[in-house]
């Protein structure tokens, strides 16, 4: 669901945070004292009831180099760098030669012509038949592409970029239901150092091996629309609401909807799970403080991202009007209550709902669902307080017509990167046609605040940061 564009404050995003930000290691302690160190490698072992899971991944080796943090937020799309190319794994509106759908992989890292449009299509994959694609995620060894319509899931071989083994999820997995989305598969995120996979699902997070291309574990949590994951301390920053619209096949509700416990002891309609994926266990955010501390976080808490780096979580609280930020680097977690509290920072008047954390300048970048509107922050200044973000309209499309830029709704359309090209944070955004990629640079939206402080950019003003490339043509 939507709001119209509103009049906003926007004051200058520090210098310092945008070149350099801020960078704060975990206390290392034991989860009921705050949040553990990062862990190489995490138990994913197949659930009592299944057989034997196949071998996972050989361990790397001692002395490589562990995979740079990624992105902590999931989206319609996952980008990974292979061969020298910076790619984006599209869910594609166009069909192949034999009428079946495809992904479009996208050279996210051509130099480009700004709002003009240049050709990034490196190949259109074929995914063997009419069901498509929602949601791809996944590392330099392995893509997964998954559906919210259908139970397929695809396994795409990022090197050749061909599919490699395609799969069903078996008749246990329902769907999930929120306000404007929900199915089978609502978002990927992946774990470059253990190559696994975490798929939202119905009834919570389903783990797979990379490798063997095989589901291994299921976590029973509340189902979420659109989750983040912390890639250095591996966990899975997860947003709830509306849990009992939720089913399985025979129309019962995911067993977590019962779970999720409020301060007062009850069930919380809508909140965050923090799930430890060291020991798969389930944590409920608490927040005896917020106006309503059943639903401390809104409520609907549409989305999560994650910058690894400073463990500051942002979670956009849908027809709200504000974006929380907390302070995991600070979070205490009681393990036999399994609740955690953090510090909470509260941004106002922004009410966007997709949301990516680049984790080496700690920008947050945002997109509004089936909006042409974006915006920026630093995340350790707004987990202080501050109120300051430049958001603006995006530029229209190219060619003679200049059709309106439209995000895309669920999943959300949204990634960050350093770019291939300078190593400078950059943000994606996808138009609602799927054809055209917007890379948005960061850094210089931070610095295009316009001399009215309570205007929104305007697409001319936004035009100096945004490239767009052709999704649809070859480069």
């Amino acid at each position: 669901m939507r709001r119209r564009p509103r009049a906003i404050s926007l004051v200058t995003i520090l210098a310092t945070a945008v070149a350099a930000g801020c960078s704060s290691s975990s206390s290392g302690s034991e989860p009921d004292a705050g949040v553990r160190s990062g862990d190489a490698s995490f138990e994913a072992s197949a659930p009592a009831d299944s057989g034997p899971a196949e071998a996972s991944a050989a361990d790397a080796p001692a002395d490589a180099a562990p995979p740079p943090p990624s992105a902590g937020s999931t989206g319609a799309f996952g980008i990974v760098t292979v061969n020298g190319k910076q790619k984006m794994y599209l869910p594609s509106s166009t069909t192949s030669a034999a009428g079946n759908a495809t992904i479009a992989a996208v050279d996210v890292g051509v130099a480009g012509n700004g709002v003009n449009g240049a050709a990034a299509l490196v190949k259109s994959i074929d995914l063997g038949g009419s069901s498509g694609a929602t949601a791809t995620g996944g590392d330099s060894s392995m893509i997964v592409a998954a559906s919210t319509a259908t139970s397929d899931v695809w396994f795409i071989d990022p090197t050749t970029d061909t599919v490699v083994k395609h799969i069903n999820l078996d008749a246990t997995y329902g769907q999930s239901s929120f306000s404007s989305g929900g199915g089978y598969v609502t978002g990927i995120a992946a774990d470059a150092a253990t190559h696994t996979a975490i798929l939202s699902v119905w009834n919570g997070f389903a783990l797979v091996d990379l490798a063997t291309q095989a589901i291994t574990k299921v976590i029973q949590a509340p189902p979420s629309e659109n989750f983040g994951y912390d890639s250095l301390h591996h966990f899975i920053y997860a947003p709830f609401y509306d849990c009992t619209s939720s089913a399985a096949g025979d129309g019962s509700a995911p067993a977590a909807c019962t779970t999720a416990m409020a301060p007062e002891g009850g069930v919380m309609p809508a909140g965050l799970s923090v799930i430890d994926l060291s020991d798969g266990t389930v944590y409920t955010y608490e927040d005896p403080a917020a106006s309503d501390p059943t639903r401390p976080l809104g409520s609907e808490p549409d989305s999560a991202g994650v910058d690894p780096v400073s463990q500051i979580v942002v979670v956009p609280a849908e027809n709200d009007g504000y974006e929380s930020f907390l302070d995991f680097s600070k979070a205490t977690f009681d393990k036999a209550a399994r609740t955690v509290t953090a510090p909470r920072a509260v941004l106002h008047t922004l009410q966007y709902e997709g949301v990516a954390v680049e984790p080496t300048t700690h920008l947050v970048f945002w997109e509004g669902e089936d909006s042409s509107e974006v915006a920026v922050a630093s995340a350790p200044q707004a987990s202080t307080g501050s109120q300051s973000y430049v958001a603006g309209t995006m530029p229209n499309l190219p060619g003679d017509a200049g059709a309106v830029f439209i995000n895309l709704g669920d999943p959300h359309g949204i990634a960050v990167t350093a770019s291939i090209l300078n190593g400078k944070p950059v943000g994606f955004v996808v138009d609602s046609g799927r054809q055209w990629v917007a890379r948005v640079d960061l850094a210089s939206l931070a610095a295009l605040e316009p001399p009215d402080a309570s205007a929104v950019l305007t697409p001319a003003a936004l035009q100096a940061a945004v490239t767009y490339l052709d999704a649809n043509t070859n480069e």
